[in-house]
């Protein structure tokens, strides 16, 4: 069993590595495209879609056996929710994760230095007149999108489901919700990663959209992700047996078996 502050950090360093490689990815895709219109294909989200798929398989094998790889308060409520996580190490996990996002959207700060802050620090947003009916619009867009990949999670994680793919499953999902609600509201699924690059810009003095981070992109992916995960409780009774991401990944070490042999 890992200490917390070795789950801590863990949950601090992933948060961190996906909010580089994510929302970094599409800093990229905007220093690349320089004056071309439109700035941001359909070909390029999917780029952008396959750094986020690809950054959380990694992360999922890498520290999946330390902290379970939550990397998104959505996540550890979804499953403290459903009694699959302590809602007292609650608090530990959420914080560990926003200081991690903020650390990862530094990062971007320093690696593209004055395009991060032009190109808008990767933040998830849309247009600051949007009307009351877009702003329910994308709320819907962020509760579905994040409901969804809670329900992909719990399904791989399920002891019924094949090994050794957790990972695979869980980027996969990333990659195909983002292509889908990516351009309604930039698909955050993840209150963090949301906060991270929003904050580094407003430190940066570039243009923010706190406005829309509570109605849009907190309390819908809560809810997505609470409601998921009850519906995928409901839909695998009476054979529900779940496992964490922790154990979905941890394999006995076969040079200790051989030893033991």
């Amino acid at each position: 069993m890992f200490s917390m502050p070795q789950r801590a950090l863990a949950e601090v360093f992933g948060t961190a590595a996906l909010v580089l490689v994510g929302p970094g990815s599409v800093i990229a895709t905007l220093t690349l495209a320089g004056k071309a219109v439109p700035a941001v294909t359909e070909a390029d989200l999917l780029g952008i879609s396959f750094a986020f798929g690809f950054i959380i398989t990694a992360l999922v094998y890498a520290i999946g056996k330390v902290s379970g790889c939550h990397i998104n308060p959505a996540v550890t409520f979804a499953l403290a929710v459903t009694r699959r996580f302590p809602w007292k190490e609650v608090p530990v996990y959420w914080a560990s994760q926003y200081v991690g996002a903020i650390i990862g959207a530094f990062a971007i700060w320093g690696v593209f230095g004055a395009n991060a802050s032009t190109f808008g620090m990767g933040q998830t947003h849309f247009a600051a007149d949007a009307s009351s009916s877009y702003f329910l619009q994308a709320a819907l867009a962020e509760a579905l999108g994040t409901g969804l990949l809670i329900f992909a999670i719990l399904g791989i994680v399920d002891s019924k489901s094949p090994t050794q793919l957790a990972g695979i499953v869980i980027g996969g999902a990333v990659v195909g919700i983002i292509l889908i609600f990516g351009p309604v509201t930039g698909a955050s699924l993840n209150p963090a990663r949301a906060f991270g690059p929003e904050l580094v810009q407003a430190i940066a003095g570039g243009t923010t959209f706190w406005s829309q981070y509570i109605p849009v992109y907190f309390v819908p992916g809560l809810v997505g992700a609470a409601a998921a995960a009850l519906i995928y409780d409901f839909l695998a009774n009476p054979r529900l047996v779940a496992r964490p991401i922790v154990e979905a990944v941890t394999h006995e070490d076969s040079g200790a078996r051989a030893a033991a042999g």
